[in-house]
C-alpha cells in the first residue's frame, strides 16, 4: 500500500477516534481514559501488540472496577478503547502512569485521561517529566518533531518492547 493510502487511512481513523472521543466527553463525567498503543511506523499490530493492548486494558479494569468500558475496536491506527471513570483524573492519571510503568513494553501504552471536553491531563500536571524516547534519553515528543532518529530505528525498538509479549 503506498504511504499516501496509509496516510489517508490514519487519517480517518484518527478523525474517528476524535469523533468518538468528543462525543464521550461531552457527556460530562469526571474522567474519560482513552487506551491506545503508541506504535511508531504503518504497522500498527505487530506481533505482541494485541497481548500488550489486552493486558493494559485488564489492568485498568481492575485499577478501576467501578469504570464503564463504553467502546474497543481495531482500525487502521490498531486497538483502541474508551472508558469513564467516575473519579479525580488525576488520580486517574497516576494509576494510569503506573501502568504504563508496569511492564517494559508497557511505555508503548497509550493511556489519555481527560478531565473535560479541553483538558488532557499529562504527566506535566503530575510535576512529572515527559514520556522519554525510545533511543535516547530526551522527551519523545522532541525526538518526535525534530525527527532525531531513523524511523527504522524506533520501530525496531518497539518490536524489541513487544518480542517479549506473549501473542
Amino acid at each position: 500500500m503506498s504511504s499516501a493510502r496509509f496516510a489517508d487511512k490514519f487519517l480517518a481513523a484518527r478523525e474517528a477516534r476524535q469523533e468518538l472521543l468528543s462525543r464521550t466527553l461531552s457527556a460530562g463525567r469526571p474522567a474519560t481514559l482513552f487506551v491506545s498503543l503508541n506504535l511508531p511506523g504503518p504497522d500498527k499490530s505487530p506481533p505482541g501488540a494485541t497481548w500488550l493492548f489486552r493486558r493494559g486494558c485488564a489492568q485498568i479494569a481492575e485499577a478501576f472496577p467501578g469504570s464503564l468500558l463504553l467502546a474497543t475496536d481495531r482500525d487502521a491506527l490498531g486497538h483502541f478503547a474508551l472508558r469513564v471513570v467516575d473519579a479525580d483524573p488525576l488520580a486517574v492519571k497516576r494509576r494510569c502512569i503506573a501502568i504504563e510503568e508496569s511492564h517494559p513494553a508497557a511505555r508503548l501504552l497509550d493511556l489519555d485521561v481527560y478531565a473535560s471536553e479541553t483538558v488532557q491531563i499529562g504527566r506535566t500536571s503530575l510535576g512529572l517529566p515527559a514520556r522519554r524516547c525510545l533511543v535516547c534519553d530526551q522527551p519523545a515528543v522532541d525526538c518526535m518533531r525534530a525527527r532525531r532518529h531513523a524511523v527504522g530505528e524506533v520501530i525496531g525498538l518497539a518490536h524489541e518492547l513487544l518480542a517479549h509479549c506473549r501473542a
